[in-house]
């Protein structure tokens, strides 16, 4: 089976990433450098199978690849259509044109979907404050380390007992810092989890074990395994 291959349980996501690109509203293209790569699909693909969320959570739309990964599972397991997934990109209409919600409505899961279309440093303390919580959350969207680092923040907050996060683009010096802070001070909360069972190829290159060692994989995911809040006195440790 080619790489598309594996994305068959989508065929709109299929379609996507066999064309390489995508349409805006404007008839504008768009390729698929910035969005997730196909293992990383893959991998989230696998994790809903494990975790079986009852919601989800992604900052960063962009195309739909990610959302259509996800989205895909709750068509396949609710017995009718229920919003269980929440995207927020305050750039899908302007940046992005839409590109992401109309890949979502041509593949059918419109009505699986909330799209919040405003910056994740404010959404996020909102769906914290109304009490959310959600088993599994894709950190996608800016890559600067102040905006990742907010969404680590509020994120740990929102996940249920045993959610899984998967942040993408962890080779990033700035994506990567964030991940560094959290294996040096959340430990306690937050367990790194082994994403080699995962992937589409179950993890088995000797590259892929090797980046794991060194902590460079594009994508590192923590599971709560414990109280995110911290005491006021609780010990710093570089990162």
């Amino acid at each position: 089976m080619n790489e598309v291959g594996c994305l068959d349980f989508c065929p709109e996501l299929a379609r996507l990433y066999a064309a390489g690109r995508t349409t805006g509203s404007s008839g504008k293209q768009f390729d698929l450098g910035s969005c997730s790569t196909v293992n990383n699909l893959v991998i989230l693909r696998n994790l809903c199978l494990t975790l079986k969320p009852s919601r989800s959570l992604e900052v960063g739309l962009a195309s739909g690849g990610s959302c259509l990964a996800i989205a895909s599972f709750y068509r396949e397991t609710l017995p009718k259509p229920q919003c269980r997934h929440v995207a927020v990109d305050p750039f899908q209409t302007t940046h992005w044109e839409r590109a992401g919600i109309e890949a979502i409505q041509r593949a059918g899961l419109a009505d699986y979907v909330e799209v919040r279309e405003t910056f994740s440093c404010w959404e996020l303390p909102k769906l914290a404050e109304e009490g959310s919580q959600f088993d599994l959350v894709y950190i996608d969207g800016s890559h600067l380390f102040e905006d990742v680092f907010v969404d680590a923040y509020f994120v740990a907050r929102l996940l249920a007992e045993r959610g899984v996060v998967a942040f993408d683009d962890c080779r990033d010096p700035h994506v990567s810092k964030v991940i560094k802070f959290i294996r040096s001070n959340l430990k306690s909360s937050l367990l790194e989890k082994n994403l080699s069972p995962f992937r589409a190829d179950c993890g088995k290159p000797l590259k892929y074990r090797a980046a794991r060692l060194l902590g460079r994989t594009q994508m590192t995911a923590f599971q709560r395994t414990g109280a995110v809040a911290r005491p006021w006195d609780a010990a710093f440790y570089d990162f």
